[in-house]
């Protein structure tokens, strides 16, 4: 049975600061300390998401028409996944650090604590309502903060099974969810937090860091951009196209690190476009409109703006362009456009519309890619050539990218996932979540017995003791030009070897008597 929208009520905004107040007492009692209660918090969020898959797929199904196999490759499996991975390596990642010592301080033993940042903001999209929800929770648990979760209210089915998961299932004391638009928003963003991560477009992005900034409250903004894939003449085409393809229709193409746009050496054109039509046909041999594996456009918003888009674009459609008002259904659709200026591509689509550039050479192409979107959250290169990916990544910068494949790296837990420039930054995912939202306290222990060697901070001062304190500085190994130098001696005893690695070895062969020293 579909979820009913309308059981989803905005919290209060008078409630927001009693909330927010709450989290932080919590906190400074240090309920979320304990590694262990994190382990035990995270276990309980596990089981939370095993145990409402049904219902996470009747809400994803209910917002976004998206399959039961979308919902779980997309957003299930992502953050159980990432569960059992955080929950492999946390007593690891949690540990000091312990740094190398300073002989001009004395024997001191500095480390480094990983220590929780207090009360953290989360607030989702409702592209991926649940993954882009619960995996930076995720971090937030496992660094021990409490947290405040804001999940979009454009997908309100899915916010409200996450708000039933976290409230059955983890402290309430320390996880709490609040609902709203702009209003509560608004208010929620004039609380103090110790860290927000938000993720959604680059205007509301803006503004949440404007009102993170009245606070000193650091912030990870994952955005967008309008992500170029490039197909040269070397790569396999008709792979390309149907990775290209799959990816800009997957979730309708609601999905920020898509491919945006794709450009083509004029060679291969005909190929690709052939190869993505073709693939379409194969996904949807009825039609994208007819078949229960394509979903549609969150809300009539959106639609709207896609289809402006398609209005504008001075291009030619050669794939696909009907659209449905009735039912948020946009077709998949490929056009070929001539200016870096097209209506298609001055901002991301954030629909399943792909454009078609052409480049004659890869310097071309890369001052293209500068042109529309200089720092774009993924980059897919799709080239045998090593030659070529080497080129295109030296020349370029992304958030991440991907060779011969799109969207892969989402799924990649070990990968950290954010942005760069206009598609944000900061980022989360496996160990980076952790250390998103830790603090890295540096504390060095010092021997009261080591006061004679220290004598020499203290006044009244002297020349005797700058020069003691001079002469333990540490020298470089480079001269004025830059070069490293290094002494004949030195040479002489490595057998002539730069490494000691190398020297090693060297000496290893004269023992066995395999070489002479001279040559």
């Amino acid at each position: 049975m579909a979820l009913d929208k309308t059981t989803l009520q905005y919290t209060p905004l008078e409630a927001i600061p009693v909330i927010v107040s709450e989290l932080r007492n919590s906190f400074y009692e240090q309920t979320t300390l304990p590694i262990e209660w994190r382990k035990m918090q995270l276990r309980k969020l596990y089981w939370g998401i095993k145990d409402n898959e049904t219902k996470i797929k009747e809400a994803l199904q209910s917002d976004l028409r998206k399959s039961a196999l979308e919902t779980y490759t997309g957003e299930i499996a992502i953050a159980l996944s990432d569960l059992l991975y955080v929950l492999e390596h946390l007593d690891e990642w949690a540990k000091d650090e312990t740094m190398g010592r300073e002989f001009i301080i004395g024997f001191s033993k500095p480390r480094v604590r990983k220590e929780p940042l207090g009360v953290v903001l989360i607030i989702g999209a409702f592209n991926y309502p649940v993954q882009l929800t619960l995996c930076p929770l995720i971090g937030a648990i496992a660094a021990g903060n409490t947290a405040l979760i804001k999940p979009s209210e454009n997908s309100p089915a899915s916010a409200l099974v996450i708000t039933q998961i976290i409230e059955k299932y983890l402290d309430n004391n320390c996880f709490r969810v609040v609902h709203g638009a702009i209003d509560e928003t608004a208010a929620i963003l004039n609380q103090r937090f110790d860290k927000i991560l938000f993720t959604g477009s680059g205007f509301v992005g803006r503004i949440v860091a404007q009102a993170a900034a009245k606070h000193l409250t650091p912030c990870i903004l994952e955005l967008g951009g309008i992500n170029p894939a490039i197909v040269t003449k070397n790569a396999d085409v008709e792979l390309a196209a149907k990775r290209i393809a799959w990816a800009r229709m997957y979730n309708a193409g609601q999905v920020c690190a898509a491919p945006g746009y794709v450009m083509v050496h004029p060679d291969v054109e005909e190929q690709l476009i052939t190869g993505i039509a073709n693939a379409w046909k194969e996904f949807f041999p009825n039609g994208a409109k007819n078949s229960p594996d394509f979903p549609r456009m969150n809300n009539a918003r959106g639609f709207q703006r896609v289809k402006k888009m398609l209005a504008d674009t001075q291009g030619r459609i050669l794939v696909g362009g009907d659209t449905d008002e009735t039912d948020n259904f946009i077709e998949p659709t490929l056009v070929k456009v001539d200016s870096p200026a097209d209506a298609v591509l001055r901002e991301e689509s954030f629909g399943p519309v792909l454009a078609l550039v052409t480049h004659e050479n890869l310097d071309e192409a890369i001052a293209t890619i500068r042109t529309i979107c200089a720092t774009p959250l993924a980059l897919y290169i799709f080239t045998n050539d090593k030659q070529e990916q080497e080129k295109i990544l030296r020349g370029t910068r992304s958030g991440s990218s991907v060779i011969n494949d799109c969207l892969i790296h989402v799924g990649i837990k070990s990968l950290p996932f954010g942005g760069v420039g206009e598609s944000g930054y900061g980022a989360y995912r496996g160990k980076q979540s952790f250390e998103a939202f830790v603090h890295k306290r540096g504390i060095v222990s010092q021997k009261s017995w080591m006061e004679k060697i220290l004598t020499n901070r203290y006044p009244p001062y002297s020349a005797k003791k700058l020069q003691r304190i001079q002469s333990n500085a540490r020298k470089p190994n480079f001269g004025r030009d830059g070069e490293v130098a290094t002494s004949w001696l030195a040479l002489i005893l490595k057998l002539g070897s730069w490494s000691l690695s190398g020297a090693a070895a060297r000496y290893a062969v004269l023992l066995l008597g395999k070489i002479s020293p001279i040559k």
